[in-house]
């Protein structure tokens, strides 16, 4: 008999770093790799542990993926050549 396949208890679930999402700890690295590069550790990682909080907070009330939504929707395009298969995100009407 061929061996068992493994189905996945969640789908769709963004990558994670211990108990934290991926994007959760975002902030809080970068404010670690400024500190360390500013050699302002303390302030950079405090202020990066202030925006995961807001974060945390801003994205508790909206669907996932949010934020990724309204920067395509505000700013257009995310890569610096339009795929074929995105629409333009200036056009707020299609006919």
């Amino acid at each position: 008999m061929s061996e068992p396949v493994r189905i996945p208890a969640h789908i769709d679930e963004p990558p994670h770093v211990l108990f934290w999402r991926l994007d959760e700890v975002l902030p809080i690295g970068i404010g670690l790799v400024a500190g360390i590069m500013l050699a302002q550790l303390i302030i950079c990682s405090l202020l990066g542990i202030v925006l995961a909080r807001f974060y945390r907070r801003f994205c508790d009330n909206r669907p996932d993926g949010f934020l990724l939504h309204a920067v395509y929707w505000y700013m257009g395009s995310i890569a610096f050549k339009s795929p074929r298969t995105m629409p333009n995100s200036y056009e707020r009407e299609f006919i």
